[in-house]
């Protein structure tokens, strides 16, 4: 019989999955059921849904394609909710439908997937922090079987590695750790971006990659291993740059770490190349803050108060919320500029000159 299932990885959530049938007739048919609900969660109608795949694993209990449907749709109610702690309560729920469709049916790699995501949904959450922790370290043990399971499939070394980088780092005790963790996810980058194989794939993991490089670098002791990350994460930037040019993203990230090579070297060229990387993102992208305001760094490290300021200047008719302005009153690369009544005007309005203890950038 043919087989069909909903999968919520990536963007549309849609797909195929399976039907069993019954040695007994049921109240409920368990395959009409799970075509109604299939057909539901297509008409985006997911509580609906979630009735149809709760018929029909009271028919037929062991319907492993039922509960990860069930799941789907209890993850997108949550989507759909307001009230924090009923969707809290919906992804929880959902958590435990993706366990029962694990216990049978442990060879199932999408499983494995739904199950991390749905941690990661419930880790995102004002949880207390130790339930916050068991989330992400569940989600690693949820990508690991799935890696297990299928070891050429890509998303999962991406998802694996975005946990480790962006998740798990808030809780280590020291850098040391976070280094680690930094460097375990631009492994796992690494083998995502041997397996996947078209450009569309290829160029984010390789911006994940080599932004896990960049966030190392900042933490690691040794300069010699700080610069040769961060040349390690250039050249990520580059290879996706040229595979998707309009990427503007790409540019900033790349310009980020020259900015950095270049604090590490005094290399001239680094800050040149910074400036062209910035410049090149805002042309792609005008609307992008964050390059006028690494653009304004990258002149205030080289010492150009003038043009840091212009381009400030710039930034605050983009950021009316003043957002980056006043990261700037505390960012280190503007040090230099601490006694600048200007730039204390533009950053901080009514403050005293002098420039406050900043801690590292992350």
């Amino acid at each position: 019989m043919k087989r069909f299932m909903i999968s919520m990885i990536g963007a549309g959530w849609l797909g195929l999955a399976g039907i069993t049938g019954a040695d007994e007739a049921p109240a409920f048919d368990p395959n009409e059921q799970f075509m109604l609900g299939v057909r539901a969660i297509q008409e985006r109608k997911f509580a609906s849904a979630a009735e149809c795949f709760e018929r029909a694993v009271k028919a037929q209990p062991v319907f492993p394609d039922a509960y990860n449907n069930w799941g789907i749709a209890l993850v997108q109610m949550g989507r759909q909710t307001v009230a924090l702690d009923q969707q809290l309560l919906l992804y929880q729920q959902a958590a435990d439908k993706f366990s029962k469709a694990a216990d049978q049916n442990p060879k199932e790699r999408l499983t494995f997937l739904l199950w991390s995501e749905v941690l990661v949904l419930i880790g995102d959450m004002p949880v207390d922090g130790r339930v916050r922790l068991g989330c992400y370290q569940g989600a690693v043990d949820k990508c690991k079987r799935a890696a297990a399971l299928a070891p050429t499939e890509w998303e999962t070394y991406n998802k694996w590695g975005a946990i480790l980088s962006n998740k798990l780092p808030d809780f280590a005790t020291d850098d040391k750790t976070r280094v680690q963790l930094y460097r375990e996810a631009a492994e796992l980058f690494a083998k995502a971006a041997k397996n996947a194989r078209f450009s569309s794939e290829v160029a984010p993991l390789y911006t994940n990659w080599g932004s896990a490089l960049v966030r190392a670098a900042r933490l690691a002791i040794n300069p010699d291993d700080k610069v040769k990350m961060l040349t390690d994460a250039c050249e990520k930037f580059e290879r996706a740059a040229k595979m998707i040019p309009g990427a503007a993203a790409s540019y900033l990230m790349w310009g980020n770490a020259l900015i950095e090579r270049g604090k590490l070297t005094r290399m001239r060229s680094d800050y040149r190349d910074a400036i062209d990387r910035l410049n090149t993102c805002i042309s792609l992208n005008p609307k992008e803050n964050a390059a006028y305001y690494n653009l304004a760094r990258v002149y205030a490290v080289q010492g150009n108060n003038v043009l840091a300021k212009e381009t400030l200047k710039k930034l605050a008719t983009r950021d009316p919320q003043r957002v980056m302005l006043i990261e700037a009153a505390r960012d280190p690369d503007f040090a230099g500029m601490g006694k600048d009544a200007e730039f204390i005007e533009l950053v901080n309005p009514g403050g005293t000159a002098g420039f406050p203890g900043t801690a590292p950038r992350r």
